[in-house]
């Protein structure tokens, strides 16, 4: 089992050289790239150590393992942070304190409470790798909503990749309470190759995502975008207002078809119409009782199903594409769920008619 473990922690070590130096081969690097980067190496770090305690263990292997795990939390939360555009306070230095703290600490522990300290940095830091992604997809929830207020592009779906790798985060954490719950209650240490196993299927999913999904969205236009709303003070509107400002939005969308870009976002609307952002969010969000972004999908949707009617000879997504959408699925998934079927569907039932 022992050179099992090995290799496994091999093969994980050797895709993470791999994951950094593609990172180092990219044209462009921003902070997300540096942060994915290092994680990559404290990663490396882990199963070399990890490989160091099976074929010639130390005290000083013995407790980094215990405690390099205090980093991959504070370093999933950077990474979010960067990719969010969300800006790290030096204050957030303290994330890596559990890190420090516990290895400084380990040195000194008398041989006596070695077991009862090794419980206590057990306990910690199963709390900090369950605390760090439940709060990422805290955040994750928070800045999608945000998003949604604010931009009618569909790229911002690819943020899920984010929530991926929480859960799978999670579910390795999960593993890990199991396979340790099993060796206390045992007193033998089982299956412990599912350590080196879940660490290698977590690097490879964070490398797949980040590399690719990394170097394809950039949503710091529209999270810039966000920050903008700050110049504009809020002021409660009046019921005239409110009125003449929901029936020039209403207006616009039936004179214009500009919500049929792709990039069409609340500040395009806002400049056409004349009326600060804050108060177009107020009037769409509580007088309409929707955001911005299903407002435009719906107005795109009712476009859609108008040229179905006509008869077009556009294929499905590239109908898609026409109203706005950036991908086949954005826009089947918002068809249905205004219509509540598919385009094809609809189109079918159309065409007998």
């Amino acid at each position: 089992m022992s050179n099992a473990l090995v290799i496994i922690f091999g093969i994980g070590a050797i895709q993470c050289i791999l994951f950094a130096l593609l990172i180092l081969l990219k044209k462009q690097r921003k902070s997300p790239d540096w942060v994915l980067f290092s994680w990559f190496i404290i990663f490396f770090v882990h199963l070399v150590l990890g490989i160091g305690k099976k074929t010639n263990p130390t005290q000083s292997i013995e407790i980094c393992i215990m405690t390099i795990g205090f980093l991959h939390g504070p370093l999933f939360l950077f990474y979010a942070k960067t990719i969010f555009t969300i800006p790290i306070k030096k204050v957030e230095v303290l994330h890596l304190f559990p890190f420090a703290f516990f290895t400084i600490l380990s040195f000194f522990i008398k041989e006596e409470k070695e077991q009862l300290w090794e419980i206590v940095i057990l306990i910690v830091k199963l709390i900090s790798l369950i605390f760090y992604p439940i709060y990422i997809l805290y955040v994750h929830h928070k800045k999608i909503t945000l998003l949604k207020t604010n931009i009618a592009d569909n790229s911002i779906w690819e943020f899920s990749w984010i929530r991926i790798i929480a859960f799978i985060f999670l579910v390795s954490t999960g593993v890990s309470m199991i396979r340790l719950a099993t060796e206390l209650i045992v007193g033998v240490a089982y299956f412990e190759f599912l350590d080196g196993l879940r660490y290698v299927i977590l690097i490879i999913v964070i490398g797949f995502y980040g590399l690719k999904y990394g170097m394809v969205y950039k949503p710091e236009g529209h999270l810039n975008m966000i920050a903008q709303d700050k110049k504009y003070k809020h002021s409660p509107l009046k019921n005239g207002e409110i009125n003449t400002f929901t029936n020039t939005i209403n207006r616009f969308f039936q004179d214009n078809d500009a919500y049929l870009l792709p990039d069409f976002s609340l500040t395009t609307l806002s400049e056409s119409v004349q009326i600060p952002k804050h108060h177009l969010s107020q009037i769409i969000n509580s007088e309409m009782n929707t955001t911005f972004y299903d407002l435009v999908n719906s107005k795109r949707v009712a476009y859609a199903v108008q040229r179905i009617q006509e008869g077009t000879n556009l294929t499905l997504e590239g109908l898609g594409y026409e109203c706005g959408f950036n991908s086949k699925s954005a826009f089947f998934s918002n068809f249905k769920k205004n219509i509540g079927k598919t385009p094809g569907q609809f189109k079918k039932e159309i065409s007998t008619d």
